[in-house]
């Protein structure tokens, strides 16, 4: 019996370190002005500010930031007009995909005779949207992306929705999860994309980078998404 509770003893604290363990590997990044939070591995780095997009960044290879490294500057980006219709609302105005498939593409420039890989990159898009209920938002994306899985020449695939019963907690809103299809080049750009729709905004978050880097990333990026949250909005009434 002193065998048996010794090593129950042991079990427990071998999942308590893990679980400590796992925790360091992230940070959390809390977003009171639009509303959201979400973990962030350690790796990245915040690129330029908290904005309507925000974006952070991790090139493997690239020596680490040291802790006074300044920020990258943000560059000045003009305001997309209109949103192309409430199925295609949250993807309309995708700054930071752009950005994300700019950085995650682009060939690396090699430094100190190590090789770069490409950027990996996370970002959060958000769009103010009062007036349009967040269960319209919610059905009308959600079968917009259907319609793409479910047609000939398909762009994504695995379309989930995060709720209780595929054990996701968006509480306040309601948000699904959905991949690009596999790519049979392994430096192609690849995607898993979030939409998320309360706090009267719509969210589309973008999980980045060659489809080679998602055998090590992507269980990184599972942890991301189901961290994944939606907070009270600064303002919001």
């Amino acid at each position: 019996m002193k065998c048996m509770a010794r090593i129950l003893t042991l079990c427990v604290f071998g999942l308590f370190v893990a679980a400590v363990v796992a925790a360091e590997d992230y940070t959390v990044f809390e977003s009171k002005k639009y509303g959201y939070s979400l973990k962030i591995p350690k790796e990245f780095r915040l690129d330029g500010q908290e904005d309507k997009t925000t974006t952070w960044i991790y090139q493997p290879g690239a020596a680490p930031a040291t802790e006074s490294a300044e920020p990258a500057k943000k560059e000045e980006k003009k305001p997309k007009k209109g949103l192309g219709g409430i199925a295609r609302g949250a993807a309309g105005s995708l700054v930071g995909g752009a950005q994300a498939e700019e950085a995650a593409g682009a060939p690396a420039e090699a430094g100190g005779g190590q090789a770069l890989e490409s950027a990996l990159t996370i970002y959060v898009n958000w769009v103010w949207m009062p007036d349009v209920a967040t269960s319209t938002l919610f059905e009308a994306n959600k079968k917009s992306d259907l319609q793409d899985i479910n047609s000939p020449d398909p762009t994504y695939k695995d379309l989930v929705v995060m709720d209780k019963k595929n054990g996701y907690a968006i509480e306040g809103g309601s948000a699904y999860r959905y991949k690009e299809r596999d790519k049979s080049d392994p430096d192609e750009i690849h995607r898993w994309h979030i939409k998320a729709f309360g706090n009267k905004s719509s969210y589309t978050i973008g999980l980045c980078g060659t489809y080679k880097q998602f055998e090590k990333w992507g269980p990184v990026y599972e942890e991301v998404i189901k961290s994944f949250k939606l907070i009270p909005l600064e303002g919001n009434r």
